[in-house]
């Protein structure tokens, strides 16, 4: 699997979010991920990622990163995971954004919370 670049369904080219709608999904994301949400879930409320890490086969996990038009906005990575027995489409864990320790800028969905290791 490697790192894509998607943007606006056209490949190759990097989509960043105007400043109300980066921060929009900023003010939002972590609200939304409170319930669980597929990939497909994820794609219909925010749009194509700037960067999809990870491949397009739904059987593996993978990373969407939407990232602002000005480099000093945080970047949100949405992390989504495809289990043992594979599922239709892989399940959002967590979401990452905002600045501060690693640790503490994580926000686990339901099914995240489920898969994570103890501290």
């Amino acid at each position: 699997m490697g790192a894509g670049v998607a943007g606006a369904g056209v490949p190759g080219r990097l989509r960043l979010r105007r400043s109300e709608e980066h921060a929009s999904l900023c003010r939002t994301i972590t609200t939304w991920a409170a319930q669980n949400r597929t990939l497909t879930d994820v794609r219909r409320r925010f749009g194509p990622p700037s960067v999809l890490f990870g491949g397009t086969n739904p059987q593996f996990g993978k990373a969407l990163a939407y990232l602002p038009e000005r480099a000093t906005g945080p970047i949100v990575c949405c992390h989504l995971w495809n289990g043992r027995p594979a599922r239709d489409e892989p399940v959002l864990l967590a979401i990452r954004t905002g600045r501060g320790a690693f640790k503490d800028t994580f926000t686990f969905t339901p099914e995240g919370t489920r898969h994570r290791h103890p501290a």
